[in-house]
């Protein structure tokens, strides 16, 4: 039972005409058959507070047909507000009833026409959307001289976070702090205190994969050249010595260079302690 709930409702009427009509027909079903081609605008608060589940909020005294009678339902419970600029400004919501006077007063008796505030614009103005608007369901565009009331029912709105807050949620959680026992720490990567959080993790990972790109380039032009000088050295050795055979030098040459194993311990385990000196 929410606000949103009875908009989406009301959006899915937008552009019925005429009557007999489906709001008109379901009142009708529950009421009496006189209702099937009555004016329908409060029949449309009625049918979209059942359909959303809402009637508890928006139809505190049960079905409406008559805008007099619902807008008092509103007083009787202590949300009603007279339609000045000053009023919606401050207390129209989306999901408010709101009620009209084509006459221009405030007086509940002299209510003609009913609707429900989709948004509420920055002049004062409300954007509705209607029943039995020349005899359709239309959006239209209300200020205060047209507005007798209205009232917020009271939703039971969704305590669902928002996006923003769930997005700020996520931030927080993968924000930290950088210790000095870490191991990027310890090797001088990052310093002890500096506050790490996704944007600046990214542009980190971003930079040491640049950085570690540029320097597998070199090492490998520096192999290339290795090669080379290898090929060039086994060749002027031939050439010096017929018994000498260039390619099997050379590959001996490449099969020693490949039993040269390179350690690189990374860990973040302390260092096991010195073995304890002997006199």
């Amino acid at each position: 039972m929410t606000a949103a709930a009875v908009l989406a409702e009301a959006r899915r009427d937008l552009g019925m005409t005429g009557r007999p009509n489906p709001i008109t027909r379901e009142y009708a079903a529950r009421h009496g058959q006189e209702f099937l081609n009555a004016p329908w605008c409060q029949m449309s608060i009625t049918h979209w507070a059942r359909q959303s589940r809402s009637a508890d909020a928006v139809l505190p005294a049960g079905d409406r047909a008559f805008t007099v009678w619902h807008a008092q339902d509103g007083q009787r419970a202590g949300r009603w507000h007279p339609g000045t600029t000053a009023n919606i400004r401050a207390h129209a919501r989306p999901g408010a009833v709101v009620f009209f006077d084509w006459g221009g007063s405030d007086q509940i008796g002299a209510i003609d026409h009913v609707g429900i505030v989709e948004r509420v614009l920055p002049d004062g103005r409300v954007q509705t959307i209607e029943g039995n608007t020349a005899d359709a369901c239309k959006r239209r565009v209300r200020a205060a001289n047209v507005i007798a009331g209205f009232w917020n029912p009271d939703y039971q709105e969704d305590d669902m976070p928002s996006a923003k807050e769930i997005a700020d949620a996520v931030y927080e959680r993968m924000t930290g702090t950088v210790t000095d026992d870490v191991w990027a720490a310890r090797e001088g990567i990052l310093e002890p205190g500096q506050k790490i959080d996704p944007k600046t993790a990214f542009r980190q990972i971003w930079a040491y994969g640049k950085d570690g790109h540029a320097q597998l380039r070199v090492i490998l032009a520096k192999l290339g050249a290795q090669d080379i000088a290898l090929r060039a050295l086994a060749d002027a050795l031939a050439a010096q010595n017929d018994s000498v055979d260039a390619d099997a030098l050379v590959a001996r040459i490449e099969a020693a260079i490949e039993n040269v194993r390179v350690r690189l311990d990374v860990t973040d385990d302390d260092p096991a302690p010195a073995p304890a000196a002997t006199n």
